[in-house]
């Protein structure tokens, strides 16, 4: 068995179960997509995110690991929702965030790499491409729709309630739109791969 096969069962094996993430597991809404090109027998996620909306601690540092959330949901939110979680503010920078979903997807070689790379781009994905060129190719696509906005530094909440109704409200069409194209995504893996 080739180096591909024996890599890609042994991610297989471990998919559903506790991970390491900061989730601790498989987003539910990127689950077809992981299914349809787990079927496929020249490629394999390696990780994944259906796309999120949150507010982020930036740590003074810049360090990822020293930053954090203060809410997060994979899923549209409400005022509410925020407004709980904007109660205590730390001193360090908040954002709001509508992040994309992401896709980390090994090929079996640089031809199964171009071809997913096609699907890509005919969906319009402006960040694709091949990130690791070494034994294992591996092609990451990160969906367009994203926003990220400070909201607060220093403990002082920066945007009044109209304004993070606003940001909530478009928020929320960019997730829907990315869960609309995370539907026609797994159509396309389907169809071309």
């Amino acid at each position: 068995m080739e180096y591909f096969d024996r890599s890609k069962r042994s991610v297989l094996e471990k998919l559903f179960k506790p991970d390491k993430s900061r989730k601790g597991g498989v987003d539910e809404l990127a689950v077809p997509v992981i299914s349809v090109l787990n079927q496929k027998k020249d490629f394999y996620t390696t990780s994944s995110c259906s796309g999120r909306i949150s507010l982020f601690r930036e740590a003074v540092s810049g360090k990822k690991h020293e930053s954090g959330w203060l809410f997060v949901k994979h899923g549209v939110v409400s005022l509410d929702e925020l407004k709980g979680a904007l109660v205590n503010l730390p001193l360090e920078s908040i954002w709001f965030r509508c992040e994309a979903p992401i896709f980390h997807i090994a090929c079996r070689d640089l031809d199964a790499a171009n071809r997913l790379l096609v699907v890509c781009r005919s969906m319009g994905f402006k960040r694709a491409g091949i990130v690791g060129n070494g034994r294992r190719k591996l092609v990451e696509v990160i969906f367009n729709d994203k926003m990220d906005v400070p909201v607060a530094s220093g403990g002082v909440l920066f945007v009044d309630e109209k304004f993070l109704s606003f940001l909530i409200k478009k928020a929320n069409v960019k997730f829907r739109k990315n869960v609309s194209l995370l539907k026609k995504f797994e159509k396309e893996i389907k169809k071309n791969l």
